[in-house]
Order: C-alpha cells, then sequence, then structure tokens
C-alpha cells in the first residue's frame, strides 16, 4: 500500500509499506537499492521500520504512472514524449543489468510501474526487494512471481530463473503500448492483449500503419515505425533473439537523431515489418 504524505517542509513524498517478518536479509537489499542513483529510477529517500512492516519513503512524482495516462479515453502524448519516456525506461533497465553493482533485474516491467514527473522524465518504480542478483548466475527463481500477465516473456510458464531477456520482453510490451496508444492487457475476455494484436494485424497488408496511434501526426510516422521493429525485437518468442537493454538504448537513439531506422542485433524475419 502506497500513502503520499506531506512533511513539515512542505514536501510531498511516498511511503509504501510492506511487510517485514524480521527479515534481516530484506533491510540488507533496502539499503542497496537506497544507494541506486540514476535519474531514471526513482529514489529511496529512507526507510524506517516496526516489528511487522517496513516503510520504504520515495520521492513524490506528479504525474502518476504512465499506465494511467494510457487507460484515459483521452489520452495524447506527443511521440517526442512519447520516445523520451521509452529512451528513459531503457536507460534504466540498462543501468541495472549492466552498470550497477551488483546487477539487478527487475522483473515487473510495466506501464503501471514508470512514474512520470513534471517534465515527463520516467523513473522505473517497484523493483522488488528480494530480487538483487549474483553477478556471475545473474538469476533468481521465479518462484513466488504473481499470476501470468501479458508483459511476462512467454518462457516465464516453464522457466525456473529470471533473466535480463525476460525485462527486455516486458519493456518491448511498453513501448508497443507507446507506439500503438493502447493499454498491454485485453480489454475484455473476447480481445486480445496488445502483442498478440500488433503481431496479427502485421501480417495482413498495410498492417503496420494500422498499429499506430492514429492521434500522432502522420509527420512521426518514420519513428514510430523504427519503433515498432524494436518491440517486435524485444517481444521475440526465442529469448536469445532479443537485444540487450543497452542495444535498445543505442537503436532508440537512433531514432531520436533522426537517422535511419535501428539496427538492432539478432535481426529476424519473425521481427521485420511490412510496411
Amino acid at each position: 500500500r502506497v500513502y503520499i504524505v506531506s512533511l513539515p517542509s512542505g514536501e510531498l513524498v511516498a511511503v509504501k509499506k510492506i511487510l517485514n517478518f524480521g527479515s534481516q536479509s530484506l533491510r540488507a537489499e533496502i539499503k542497496t537499492l537506497a544507494k541506486i542513483r540514476h535519474k531514471n529510477i526513482i529514489k529511496i529517500l529512507g526507510f524506517c521500520h516496526s516489528d511487522d512492516s517496513i516503510f520504504l519513503i520515495y520521492e513524490y512524482l506528479q504525474k502518476g504512472s504512465l499506465g494511467d495516462l494510457i487507460c484515459r479515453p483521452d489520452f495524447k502524448l506527443p511521440w517526442s514524449v512519447r520516445l523520451r519516456i521509452a529512451i528513459g525506461v531503457a536507460q534504466g533497465l540498462a543501468y541495472l543489468h549492466k552498470d550497477y553493482v551488483p546487477h539487478i533485474l527487475h522483473r515487473d516491467v510495466k506501464s503501471m510501474n514508470i512514474l512520470l514527473d513534471a517534465d515527463f522524465e520516467p523513473k522505473l518504480s517497484d523493483l522488488a526487494l528480494d530480487r538483487i542478483v549474483g553477478e556471475t548466475a545473474f538469476q533468481s527463481s521465479l518462484a513466488s512471481e504473481s499470476a501470468f500477465s501479458c508483459y511476462m516473456a512467454p518462457e516465464y510458464g516453464y522457466s525456473k530463473k529470471a533473466t535480463e531477456q525476460m525485462d527486455t520482453y516486458s519493456f518491448g510490451v511498453v513501448l508497443l503500448e507507446l507506439v500503438a496508444g493502447r493499454q498491454a492487457e485485453a480489454e475484455s475476455g473476447d480481445s486480445l492483449d496488445v502483442v498478440k494484436w500488433v503481431r496479427r494485424k502485421i501480417n495482413i497488408s498495410n498492417g503496420a500503419m494500422q498499429v499506430l496511434d492514429p492521434k500522432i501526426s502522420d509527420f512521426s510516422q518514420h519513428e514510430m515505425l523504427g519503433a515498432l521493429e524494436i518491440a517486435l525485437r524485444c517481444t521475440s518468442v526465442m529469448p536469445e533473439k532479443r537485444p540487450s537493454m543497452s542495444e535498445v538504448v543505442r537503436a532508440l537513439r537512433s531514432l531520436d537523431s533522426k537517422t535511419s531506422l535501428p539496427n538492432v542485433e539478432s535481426s529476424t524475419d519473425e521481427c521485420s515489418v511490412p510496411i
């Protein structure tokens, strides 16, 4: 549960209450996560605990979550802002995967866990506290994960290990949401989640163009098609075909710099975008 708290100084902070169970290792992991300083990862400002609970104190972000925005019927963000959000999230994940020590898997990347500040700068939130991983194995158990959702990679159903590639898949789903202007989860029992919907669309003539959010100006179509190609590679059924998040950052930046369409490693027919 999350509370918005006003400090005596007038500053607002977010306070998340989690069960403690007296775990010394949990408190040690919180201290590790609190050391993370990256512009695209939400800051843990501090924490306190009682016998049965731990209270994490986070910076408060005015715009709420990307997921809340996408769910609105009047959702409309310029493509330049959406691309900046995608690049920021990719940068945060690349930092966790490669630059921060110990390496960390997020394991719950979704639009509801991407918070936005007043300038729409994204920050990853909800890094679970039992997900710090060893540098050698770089894997951890999925036994305690929640029910399957469309953000989870297909191998989640049979694998006993979490990997970078699973985070990449989840990021790809978020990128599809930004490109299509459509929330990831199926809106009803008879509809398709965004991954299945996009893959069905691109298999028909002019299908890729039908995927792009019609609320976005035609002037952005070239960049949006490039982002769609990246998202399809990230959501490849085969984990080894997915790019690393560092590669994704470079590919998205190439779109932002108005260069040619991205060159992400592991290109396959499965990931091509027919126009």
